[in-house]
């Protein structure tokens, strides 16, 4: 998945998100910075916490060298890269 491709599947995950339902993929695509978006740092770290709970049924785990990482939209999406290239989702049969 491109860096554009992740752009966009963390824009519409945050569209889904009660506490940054009102960000919209053109301000992602031009924010540098989490700040940028009006995004806390405690929502993003709620915001990763729902990603991972919604894209690996929680098979993976917060991550401590992840948090100096959740400050730029950049840091954010390799983290999401990381999280999916960790998941170990079973079969749902």
């Amino acid at each position: 998945m491109s860096t554009d491709d992740y752009r966009r599947k963390f824009a519409d995950f945050l569209a889904r998100q009660s506490m940054t339902s009102a960000v919209s993929y053109e301000q992602v695509a031009r924010a540098k910075t989490r700040d940028e978006l009006g995004i806390s740092s405690l929502n993003m770290v709620l915001v990763l916490v729902n990603y991972i709970d919604e894209y690996t049924d929680n098979t993976v785990t917060m991550r401590p060298e992840w948090v100096s990482r959740l400050g730029d939209i950049d840091g954010i999406l390799s983290v999401l890269r990381e999280i999916d290239a960790s998941a170990v989702v079973p079969d749902r049969a």
